[in-house]
């Protein structure tokens, strides 16, 4: 099947920013990268407005995203809550940030919420009886487990380009959280994969998403705890590689595409 790109692109910029988020909210309790923070809210709400403005591309025509916005169980109606109370609680940290912590605060937590329910729910709009090699939980699980990746990495990015004069130690939190998003984008990855990949074609984008999209984060993650003076080179490598291999896994999602007719030789 033909690859949606205006969906791969909101998929991937939307969970991104949702996961980045989440950085800043576990830091506004460990107080760690307290530097990045502001920074870090502003790229993550950047984020969700450029894949919430790819994902009405897909759609060809405004009066057809209207629509669709008319059916509140639809998957793009809740994809589309979801990007919009996401910003609004990420707009309200960052006018909060110099004002009240309290707030600051428990937007943080909101926002992150939500931002990493919608990298889990963009995945889970594509659940149907129809499509076999998309009719599985582990689908949603390796769009939440790639976004954790590319978010956290670039969590780790901004961390690393706002630290750059203190201490290496600020940084350790941010590669650990990197190295988890590693391991959750390697694991995911590959447990949807190996149910769905049959075909030659798919090995390409399969080894971009495990491992470039996961091993190579983990590997960064674990490095820039070791060698904290590499932080900005490593995080950038992982932030690059992390958005690659999100890619790559919803590539091979649609290059996957076996409707269930197939197995029975009619149209359903």
């Amino acid at each position: 099947m033909e690859i949606a790109w205006s969906l791969v692109l909101f998929t991937a910029l939307t969970g991104c920013g949702g996961w980045l988020f989440a950085g800043v909210a576990i830091d506004e309790f460990a107080k760690k990268t307290s530097k990045a923070n502001f920074t870090a809210g502003i790229v993550a709400l950047v984020l969700m407005i450029v894949g919430g403005v790819a994902s009405v591309t897909h759609l060809a025509h405004p009066e057809n995203m209207l629509a669709a916005l008319n059916h509140p169980t639809s998957g793009i109606f809740i994809e589309a809550v979801l990007v919009g109370i996401a910003s609004a609680f990420i707009i309200v940290y960052l006018v909060a940030y110099n004002r009240n912590e309290t707030v600051r605060r428990v937007c943080a937590v909101a926002g992150a919420v939500v931002g990493v329910a919608l990298s889990f729910m963009a995945g889970h709009s594509y659940l149907m009886d129809a499509v076999y090699t998309w009719n599985t939980m582990l689908l949603p699980l390796a769009y939440l487990g790639t976004a954790a990746a590319s978010g956290l990495s670039a969590y780790a990015l901004v961390a690393a380009i706002r630290h750059n004069e203190t201490t290496p130690a600020d940084l350790k939190i941010a590669f650990i959280l990197l190295a988890v998003g590693g391991v959750a984008a390697a694991l995911t990855s590959l447990l949807y994969l190996t149910g769905v990949m049959d075909a030659a074609d798919l090995m390409l984008v399969a080894v971009g998403a495990v491992a470039v999209g996961g091993i190579v984060p983990l590997a960064c993650g674990i490095a820039g705890l070791k060698a904290a003076n590499s932080a900005l080179v490593l995080s950038v490598v992982a932030t690059a590689c992390a958005l690659i291999g999100a890619i790559c896994l919803r590539c091979a999602m649609w290059m996957a595409y076996v409707p269930l007719e197939n197995f029975f030789g009619i149209a359903l």
